[in-house]
């Protein structure tokens, strides 16, 4: 019988009803019921009595239903030991983020990988630039998280972390910082405070030229209290991700407002296309 199954038979004991089952499971109705009927052909005994508006139990299925739950929790206790075991026979991940990428939580996720699996050799590196597609042929980093892909080479593919969007950072004596949301055209004559990364700026002068007009940028910078203290001061209002505000210690307010359209970006993990994972690496993928 697979798993699944069984944890789909729990759903519909539960819910009595085909219809609030196959919601909760994410499945069509119709899946759900001939999963049912393999399970009960399987079995040699009808598990439901069904009827136009609801399902019951059958004493054969009440039967199932006492043992259901037990049976997929140790289940999933096998399968944790087992992945435990694989990663101990695997010896090693290697990981690396470039430093921009840290607050997106990645650093989060290799730690939890890393106390699932206490086994595995976990290596982390931080990348101070663009990662290289030498990272990768050399084994350095199986993993690489970064927010640009624009590097990438067909050998090299990826997937979405997480993401994140920019906002405009101000002074709360900024009449700016009074509107809950803005244009980019309210800001064609504001002083403005950059990043200093490629990636944002491409993403930041795009969007302004998409609204008819080229930023007044006053400073570029990656020191996230820098440009936060001088916004707060009135030298000027920054444009930077939303999660740079953790970062932010100073004594004097500021405040951050969206834009409508939102402008966001994404942070990837990259891996090798068409190159196998080691153990390590598929149970941390």
């Amino acid at each position: 019988m697979e798993i699944e199954f069984l944890r789909e038979f729990i759903v519909l004991s539960e819910t009595c009803s085909f219809q609030d089952a196959s919601e909760r499971l994410y499945i069509t109705n119709s899946t759900l019921s001939k999963h049912i009927q393999k399970m009960e052909a399987e079995l040699g005994h009808p598990l439901f009595e069904r009827s136009t508006r609801k399902v019951t139990l059958t004493e054969m299925g009440r039967i199932l239903q006492k043992n259901a739950s037990e049976i997929l929790t140790q289940y999933d206790e096998t399968l944790i030991q087992m992945n435990k075991e694989a990663a101990k026979a695997t010896n090693t991940l290697s990981v690396a983020f470039t430093n921009t990428t840290s607050r997106y939580g990645v650093l989060d996720a290799i730690l939890a990988f890393k106390q699932k699996y206490p086994d595995v050799n976990l290596q982390i590196a931080e990348l101070e630039g663009p990662p290289q597609k030498s990272t990768f042929i050399d084994r350095q980093a199986e993993f690489i998280f970064a927010s640009d892909k624009g590097w990438a080479t067909k050998d090299i593919t990826h997937q979405i972390f997480a993401k994140e969007e920019v906002v405009l950072v101000t002074s709360e004596e900024n009449p700016l910082a009074q509107k809950s949301i803005l244009s980019l055209s309210e800001i064609a004559e504001e002083q403005l405070l950059l990043p200093d990364r490629a990636f944002l700026q491409d993403l930041l002068f795009g969007a302004c030229t998409n609204a008819g007009f080229t930023p007044k940028v006053r400073m570029y910078t990656n020191n996230t209290q820098t440009a936060f203290l001088l916004a707060a001061n009135n030298y000027a209002s920054a444009i930077f991700p939303r999660a740079c505000l953790e970062e932010y210690t100073g004594d004097k307010k500021i405040h951050a407002v969206a834009f409508y359209p939102a402008i966001t970006f994404e942070v990837y993990m990259l891996y090798m296309a068409n190159k196998p994972f080691s153990a390590a690496g598929e149970l941390f993928f």
